[in-house]
C-alpha cells in the first residue's frame, strides 16, 4: 500500500466534450494537492454501463499500483465554495478510521443518513458519482462484480457496501451543460444543481440539530 501525499485523482471524459474537458482541467488548476489524469471514457450505447466500465479501469489501475485510494472524477465536477485542502485530507483521515469503502464528494440523492462526525455523514444508497473516492478495501469487490446493462453505477455501488460517506458540506456538485452523457432525465434546466441544493440543505437541517445536542465539537 502506498502512503499518499497527493490525491491520485482520475477524471473520466468522452473525448468529443472538449468542453467537458476544460472545464475539468479548469477544476483542478492550481490545486496541488491531487495528481489529476484524463480518461478517455469507454462509450457504450448505454451510458451508464460505458461508464462503469471506464470505472472498473480506473479501480484495476489503483488496484495494481497498491494505491490507498483513488479519486475518480466525471468531467462535470465542479468545486463548491465550501472545499479546502484540509477539509478533503480530514475527511480521507476519518473515512479511514472508520474502515470505509467510499468517500463522496456530494449526493444529489440518498435513502438513509446519519451524522457520525461534524463534517461526515454515512449514506446508505446515493446518486451521484462525480466525486468519489475509492479505498483499497474495496478494490476487489468492484472488480470482482457482474454489471449488466441494466444497472447502475450508484446503485450497484450501494449494493455492494454498507461503509459510504459524504463530506458535509458539499464540496462538489455537478455542473451543468444542457447535456447529461448518461442519465436522460437530468438534461432538464437546474434540476440538477436544484437536487443537490435540497440534499446539501437536509444535511445542514440535521447538523444544526447535532449541533444543538453538542453530538460534535
Amino acid at each position: 500500500m502506498k502512503k499518499l501525499n497527493k490525491v491520485p485523482s482520475y477524471a473520466i471524459n468522452l473525448e468529443k466534450r472538449t468542453d467537458r474537458k476544460i472545464n475539468i482541467l479548469s477544476e483542478f488548476e492550481n490545486r496541488k494537492e491531487f495528481i489529476l489524469t484524463i480518461i478517455p471514457a469507454i462509450e457504450d450505447e448505454v451510458g451508464s454501463y460505458g461508464l462503469w466500465q471506464t470505472i472498473h479501469s480506473i479501480v484495476n489501475l489503483a488496484n495494481e499500483e497498491c494505491l490507498e485510494y483513488v479519486l475518480i472524477c466525471e468531467d462535470d465536477h465542479q468545486f463548491t465554495t465550501s472545499y479546502s485542502a484540509s477539509m478533503l485530507y480530514s475527511a480521507i483521515d476519518e473515512s479511514l478510521h472508520r474502515d470505509a469503502d467510499v468517500l463522496l464528494g456530494s449526493v444529489s440523492w440518498f435513502d438513509q443518513v446519519l451524522q457520525v462526525d461534524k463534517n461526515l455523514f454515512w449514506v446508505d444508497r446515493f446518486n451521484g458519482t462525480q466525486f468519489m473516492i475509492i479505498f483499497q478495501k474495496f478494490y476487489q469487490k468492484i472488480l470482482n462484480i457482474d454489471f449488466y446493462k441494466t444497472d447502475i453505477a450508484d446503485m450497484k455501488i450501494s449494493s455492494l457496501t454498507d461503509a459510504i460517506f459524504v463530506m458535509y458540506p458539499f464540496i462538489s456538485v455537478q455542473k451543468e451543460f444542457g447535456y447529461s452523457d448518461v442519465t436522460q432525465k437530468n438534461n432538464e434546466e437546474g434540476r440538477i444543481t436544484e437536487l443537490y441544493r435540497l440534499r446539501n440543505e437536509k444535511l445542514m437541517h440535521l447538523d444544526k440539530v447535532a449541533t444543538f445536542y453538542g453530538l460534535f465539537s
